[in-house]
């Protein structure tokens, strides 16, 4: 997990289901930096966030919580500050760590909202008590893209015609696991979910958390030649801890595997 954890966060209120109250989609990306159009970045190509925050209000003075994921997560699920829930790491679930907090999602849900989970939205493992904080803050049990398992193994093909376990790399997406990757999976479970819902009375609270852009960098082909200022470097991180690598790699690894590039 990268060290220096950052999150970009939407609530988008859309059409009311009823004239009360109105469903709302929540949308978290993983290391997220405000590197985007909207933040005034001249390179970033991210149309669809530009739409979006151009109808919306737009924060431009935030901080991470905390230096790692989960207790980020928890921070701004909880709405407390890491120095109240106690939490620094990923070791421990705040029900039991440190209080009985009420989430975000929680308070939706005693309010007579559906709530849903799709993605990184919690912090799996044991920071969210193994069940991304099931049934305490959802309607039905959190959905995990399963093509999410492939993404620490041997999925990026190199020059040598061999596969790679990179932490940069675009791919065919035709010829990964199940023809997809774990933010598509999870782009597509939220509109199915969106649908089903479209006709049900009951409000709802959908949250979809993507994983990227937290490494490892795998991304499909198309968007190499849309985003990419310069050509793509695949980087092969099979011998991530030898001496050679570190000594001549333009990346530099932290013990928890995430990296920092030399001209950053």
């Amino acid at each position: 997990m990268n060290p220096g954890v950052s999150t970009w966060l939407f609530l988008l209120l859309l059409a009311a289901a009823t004239a009360e109250r109105s469903n709302v989609l929540f949308i978290v990306s993983d290391d997220l930096r405000t590197s985007l159009g909207c933040y005034g970045d001249t390179l970033a190509n991210s149309p669809n966030i530009d739409q979006l925050a151009s109808k919306s209000q737009v924060f431009l003075n935030a901080f991470a919580q905390q230096a790692v994921c989960a207790p980020s997560r928890t921070s701004m699920l909880t709405s407390r500050r890491p120095d109240t829930t106690r939490l620094y790491d990923f070791n421990s679930y705040w029900r039991v760590h440190s209080g009985n907090y009420t989430t975000l999602p929680e308070h939706f849900k005693s309010e007579g909202y559906y709530t849903m989970s799709v993605g990184k939205v919690f912090h799996p493992g044991i920071a969210s008590n193994h069940t991304d904080d099931y049934p305490y803050s959802w309607s039905i049990p959190a959905y995990h893209p399963v093509s999410f398992r492939f993404e620490k193994q041997k999925m990026c093909k190199g020059e040598d015609g061999r596969l790679h376990a990179n932490l940069l790399c675009a791919v065919n997406v035709t010829e990964q696991p199940g023809g997809t990757l774990p933010d598509l999976e999870s782009t597509d479970e939220a509109v199915r979910l969106l649908k089903s819902r479209a006709s049900d009375g009951a409000p709802f609270f959908l949250a979809v958390g993507f994983h990227k852009p937290h490494i490892p960098f795998r991304i499909p082909q198309v968007h190499e030649s849309l985003f990419m200022v310069q050509p793509m470097q695949h980087v092969l991180c099979e011998t991530c801890n030898s001496s050679e690598w570190k000594r001549t790699s333009p990346i530099r690894l932290n013990p928890s595997a995430s990296f920092l590039m030399n001209w950053f």
